[in-house]
C-alpha cells in the first residue's frame, strides 16, 4: 500500500460516485498522515487536529468522514478518548483485535503529545521574554524573504488542488419517468382503451415521461373524443394521439355532436346568406309551379 496506489483508487471510485471537495481533501490529509506514521494497518488522528489542518468544522468533518466510508475508501471507528479522536484504516475493516493493539500505542502517544506541548509551549513563553529583552537592546533589521521558495511553494500548492467534480446534471426525462402518471379521466372505458394503448409495440417502451405528454394532450378535449383518439392511434398504430390537425378534427366532431350528420350549422355570415339564397329559389320554384302562396324573399 502506497500513496500512488491510494489516490488512483480515489480517482477510480470519483468517476462513479459523487464525492464533496471536502471529503477529497480529507482523503489526502489521511494518506499524508499514514504516510507519516509508517502506513500502520491502523492509525488515530484527532479530530480537532483535521479541523485545523484542513479549515473546516466538525460536523462537516464528520459528513466527510462517512461520505468517505459509504464509498468504501476508508474504515474508521470513533474513540471514548478525546486525546485520541478516532482511528482510521484503508485497507480492511477495523476489529477489536486491531483496535486494542492500536489503542495502546495511541494513548502513549497522545500522552507524549500532551506532554512535549506542554514543554514546547514553557519554552516559548521563556524565548518569547528572552528574546523581547534582546530586541530593546538590539537594532531591529528586518527578515529576509526567500521569494523564490514563496513562489515554488504557491505554484506546488495550486498543482494539489483537487478540481471540484461537476454536479451531476438532473434529468427531466429520469424525474419525470419517477412520477406516477396523472390520469385527466378516470372512467372504465378510457383507462381500458388507454391501457391498450400501452400494450402497441410502439407504446411499450415509452417513459412515464412521454406517456404523461399525451395524457396532459388528451386532457384538453373532451373524454368522448379523448377516447376516440386513443382508438383510432391503436387501429393505425400511431406514435401520438395529439397532432396538428387535431385541434381542426375536434371543432368538426363537437358540430356534428351538436347538430347531428343531417344538419350542417352555418358557421359565417356568408353561408347563411347562401343558404337562405338555396331557401328563396325552393320556394319560388315551387310557387311558380302552384304549389304554394308566393314567398317574400329572406334579403
Amino acid at each position: 500500500m502506497n500513496s500512488y496506489q491510494l489516490i488512483s483508487k480515489l480517482r477510480k471510485v470519483r468517476d462513479d460516485t459523487y464525492l464533496t471537495t471536502a471529503a477529497q481533501a480529507l482523503y489526502h490529509e489521511l494518506v499524508a498522515i499514514c504516510n507519516d506514521m509508517k502506513w500502520k494497518d491502523v492509525f488515530f488522528v484527532r479530530s480537532n487536529i483535521l479541523c485545523g489542518n484542513l479549515d473546516m468544522s466538525d460536523n462537516t468533518l464528520r459528513k466527510s468522514r462517512e461520505c468517505l466510508s459509504n464509498a468504501g475508501l476508508i474504515h474508521f471507528r470513533s474513540s471514548k478518548d478525546k486525546r485520541i479522536g478516532c482511528y482510521y484504516s484503508f485497507m480492511k475493516s477495523i476489529s477489536d483485535d486491531l483496535l486494542s493493539s492500536a489503542t495502546s500505542s495511541a494513548t502513549s502517544s497522545a500522552i507524549s503529545f500532551a506532554t512535549s506541548s506542554a514543554k514546547n509551549e514553557d519554552d516559548k513563553n521563556t524565548s518569547s521574554a528572552i528574546s523581547s529583552a534582546n530586541i530593546e537592546d538590539e537594532t531591529q533589521i528586518p527578515p529576509i524573504i526567500d521569494n523564490i521558495n514563496i513562489k515554488q511553494e504557491e505554484s506546488l500548492a495550486h498543482t494539489h488542488e483537487s478540481t471540484p467534480p461537476e454536479k451531476p446534471k438532473r434529468s427531466r426525462k429520469k424525474e419525470g419517468d419517477a412520477k406516477p402518471l396523472v390520469y385527466p379521466f378516470t372512467s372504465i372505458a378510457f383507462m381500458s382503451a388507454w391501457t391498450e394503448l400501452v400494450k402497441t409495440p410502439k407504446w411499450k417502451g415509452k417513459l412515464n415521461y412521454a406517456l404523461q405528454i399525451s395524457l396532459n394532450k388528451l386532457g384538453k378535449f373532451e373524454e368522448e373524443f379523448a377516447i376516440r383518439q386513443i382508438e383510432r392511434a391503436i387501429e393505425s398504430n400511431w406514435t401520438g394521439v395529439v397532432f396538428s390537425g387535431t385541434e381542426r378534427d375536434y371543432q368538426e366532431w363537437l358540430k356534428q355532436k351538436k347538430y347531428g350528420n343531417n344538419q350542417k350549422p352555418c358557421t359565417s355570415k356568408q353561408e347563411a346568406n347562401d343558404h337562405a339564397l338555396q331557401q328563396f329559389i325552393t320556394e319560388r320554384q315551387r310557387r311558380e309551379q302552384g304549389l304554394v302562396n308566393e314567398v317574400e324573399r329572406p334579403f
